[in-house]
């Protein structure tokens, strides 16, 4: 027989997830069928998508979920199986069974493409990481012109295609959720720290070698390097492992089940150091990973926006994030909680806090500077050049009032009671966050304040 779909409610969301299915919603009512729903790696966009799914099946319609990648594919069955909703799969490399009765249907784009004369009946697309529409457009246009009409919703972290351009015509709909600051202020994302050489430095250039910056700075904690070829990541995993941080290798020809078990190992601690070049930037739930280094450039925000964003989940132990920008791409890109604006058109994602020209000073938005055509180096390198530049950590410290910083205090403070953890870790989550120390007097007297509030409303 088949299982009934859960009531939405039956998934629980936060406030802020919440709100952003409310927003969406809005922005259909509004006559926009095709909406970008944008919210921050670590934020739970599949789990949003899951609520907004059983709603459209509670009432009967049936949804198909898209995807670009296989594992993206099987995690989006887990999570939607695993909220009690039936679910079939259609991805040719995929292990999940297929069940086309099922009123949700996953599939991967390619797979969905190839298959012309086997398309599920849909009332509502849900596109995960729709910014990869970008890649093959006219495969992608050509897929929903075959479900003219029906409503879709885009799931992302960074509403950008690979040239930094908005994602319209696809889309013609755009909201915004809660941001990477607020959700770090909030304790469900960690800080991030930044080690960087003082200017952005020319293509091919690393002011250190990654593993004399890991030996300097790392601590020793779970890494994700980043190369800039597949080449100098197996070399770096080779160098990490010869001087005791064992490393594995991780490229898009590594077997499924040889990369399965190298991220496994990493998630039991077995594995230190993951190197890769762009495998490990979607898809990737390594929630323990801590270290994120930056072996290379970053073409667009969205990608360094991806990359960084595999260190922000929280995880037990963990406090904060450390960056290590070797070649100082976050001077043009920003730090991972600057604010950010988002557009269909024109450039994709700007921050809303102006950079400047590292020659000239004048405002830029992106290089080459329109000033003075100062652009760091362009054109392919065989080889990766060290050039031992002085690197320094950069901090940007959370912009909140006195009154802000003890409402934080209070809510961090409920947060480890709620879960049992001992209110001394709040000391540990304050001192990554705004580079003081808590005294234990204020922190016994927030608790002192959360309790007697709850007394009081008990």
């Amino acid at each position: 027989m088949t299982q009934p779909a859960p009531a939405p409610s039956a998934i629980s969301l936060r406030d802020y997830q919440h709100d952003l299915v409310r927003r969406v919603r809005e922005e259909m009512r509004r006559g926009h069928k095709r909406v970008v729903a944008v919210s921050p790696t670590g934020s739970g966009k599949t789990r949003v998508g899951a609520f907004i799914v059983a709603s459209a099946i509670g009432m009967g319609r049936r949804v198909l979920w898209l995807a670009h990648r296989t594992e993206l594919c099987d995690q989006a069955c887990r999570t939607i199986h695993g909220f009690g909703l039936p679910v079939g799969c259609i991805s040719a490399s995929s292990k999940w069974p297929s069940n086309p009765d099922a009123p949700v249907q996953v599939a991967s784009i390619q797979t969905l493409c190839a298959r012309e004369t086997h398309r599920p009946a849909s009332d509502l697309i849900v596109w995960d990481e729709c910014h990869h529409c970008s890649e093959a457009a006219e495969l992608w246009s050509g897929l929903l012109d075959a479900y003219q009409g029906v409503p879709m919703i885009g799931l992302t972290a960074t509403p950008e295609r690979g040239d930094g351009a908005g994602l319209s015509p696809l889309f013609n709909g755009i909201v915004t959720g809660a941001t990477v600051r607020q959700l770090t202020e909030q304790g469900h994302l960690v800080p991030c720290e930044i080690v960087r050489p003082g200017r952005m430095l020319e293509n091919g250039q690393i002011a250190q070698h990654p593993l004399a910056a890991y030996q300097e700075h790392g601590g020793g904690r779970p890494c994700i390097v980043f190369a800039r070829t597949v080449e100098e990541a197996r070399a770096y995993a080779a160098e990490f492992t010869a001087a005791g941080h064992r490393a594995e290798c991780i490229t898009a020809t590594t077997p499924a089940g040889d990369r399965e078990i190298a991220l496994e190992l990493y998630r039991r601690g077995v594995v230190r150091v993951l190197t890769n070049v762009y495998v490990c930037t979607e898809g990737t739930d390594l929630p323990m990973a801590a270290v994120c280094i930056l072996a290379r450039g970053a073409g667009s925000a969205g990608i360094y926006i991806q990359m960084v964003g595999r260190v922000l989940r929280p995880s037990p132990g963990k406090n904060s994030a450390l960056l290590l920008d070797l070649r100082g791409v976050s001077h043009v890109h920003g730090a991972p909680e600057e604010e950010r604006a988002y557009s269909l058109d024109g450039r994709g994602i700007t921050l809303t806090q102006q950079r400047h020209c590292q020659v000239c000073q004048q405002p830029v938005d992106s290089y080459p500077c329109e000033s003075c055509g100062y652009a760091p180096a362009g054109g392919d390198q065989a080889e990766t050049t060290i050039v031992n530049e002085p690197m320094a950590k950069f901090q940007r410290m959370l912009a909140q009032s006195p009154a802000q910083r003890e409402e934080t205090l209070r809510r961090w403070v409920a947060r480890a009671l709620d879960a049992g953890h001992k209110v001394t870790s709040v000391k540990y989550r304050w001192a990554a966050v705004y580079k003081e120390e808590l005294s234990s007097a204020r922190l016994m007297a927030a608790v002192t304040d959360v309790n007697r509030d709850r007394e009081s409303r008990a």
